[in-house]
């Protein structure tokens, strides 16, 4: 039977693993968000160095190009500043993730050292009336 301190360590690794997965949870969102902002990034790249191939081979004017690059380059300049910010976030949930792993382990090592001690005090219990009983049958036969 387990006393009322492992009881709540119990109820507190159990809200620890919730906080855990609730990390992981955030930071999986973050992650996809970095990704889709990578994306974004390669694809407005994408357009310049079509559009400037196009114009290299005379499908679109050099002036078009010329006039329509700094709207791209914009594009490219706001995509980065989109994925330097997602990537804060992923960083930040993935400090919190592990912020959140090493509180859960703490409170994992401690039920892990109460109940050990359990064990132990059990133990000595038992080899204590072991013990007793054992002197009262000596004394009984002597």
């Amino acid at each position: 039977m387990t006393d009322s301190r492992t009881r709540t360590l119990h109820a507190l690794i159990r809200l620890r693993k919730t906080e855990v997965d609730r990390a992981r949870a955030v930071l999986a969102q973050a992650m996809a968000e970095e990704h889709a902002a990578a994306a974004d990034v390669a694809r407005c790249r994408a357009v310049i160095e079509r559009e400037q191939r196009e114009a290299s081979c005379g499908q679109t004017s050099l002036d078009d190009f010329r006039l329509w690059l700094p709207a791209g380059e914009d594009a490219v300049k706001r995509a980065e500043q989109a994925l330097h910010a997602a990537r804060q976030v992923s960083d930040q949930a993935r400090e919190t993730l592990v912020r959140a792993n090493a509180v859960l382990k703490a409170a994992q090592t401690i039920l892990d050292r109460r109940l050990e001690d359990e064990r132990e005090a059990r133990g000595r219990r038992e080899q204590a009336e072991i013990d007793d009983l054992s002197r009262r049958n000596n004394i009984a036969a002597a």
